[in-house]
């Protein structure tokens, strides 16, 4: 057997395990998304939008450190601006915008109990220069889990409106979850039905 065939075979197995251990994940974690669109205000493709973070009335989910803080706001705030963007809509002043964007991101740890196996990894296939991943497990019982919630509202600046509204909400979150990437990710879901 040629060593490349070797690393071929390896990476096939690494695959299935990884792919397996993926479909528990699954069944362990819950992400929920929740749209609502007014069927009453048409929102133009190429309208303007002001972001203006919500914060007044914050509650205590929102004001946690691992959230709050300059970071993750602006983070949000660069992947909602990049989607609209991308969608054809146009940044503008608050005063002047169609429709101001208004987000809340919070999160919380609350203790869950574990019936099976949990893996909480992003997997990636092994090459030859790494070893493979390294899986966390946690035994039956209980253990704390971090909850996360983001919410994008575009609210119609003239009428105080809300005319479109996004929530996701996911029961299993790492900082990981904080990432450039995974924040583009979440926000670009829940403004795909723009």
């Amino acid at each position: 057997m040629t060593n490349r065939h070797a690393r071929y075979l390896t990476v096939c197995i690494w695959s299935m395990i990884f792919g397996s251990l993926a479909m528990v994940v699954a069944g362990c974690n819950r992400k929920e998304v929740g749209i609502y669109r007014d069927p009453d205000v048409a929102i133009r493709p190429t309208a303007s939008y002001a972001l203006t973070p919500t914060l007044l009335g914050a509650r205590p989910e929102e004001l946690d450190r691992r959230v709050h803080n300059a970071l993750v706001h602006e983070r949000i705030g660069s992947a909602i601006t990049a989607t609209l963007a991308a969608k054809g809509y146009r940044q503008t002043s608050p005063e002047t915008a169609d429709y101001l964007v208004h987000f809340r991101v919070g999160v919380q740890t609350a203790e869950r109990d574990i019936q099976d196996l949990v893996v909480r990894h992003t997997f990636a296939v092994p090459s030859s220069s790494q070893s493979a991943p390294v899986l966390t497990v946690t035994r039956p019982g209980k253990t704390e889990m971090t909850e996360a919630t983001l919410v994008i509202e575009l609210v119609d600046r003239q009428t105080g409106a809300v005319a479109y509204r996004a929530e996701l909400q996911d029961d299993i979150v790492t900082p990981r979850d904080t990432s450039e990437w995974a924040i583009a990710s979440a926000v670009g879901v829940l403004l795909q039905d723009l």
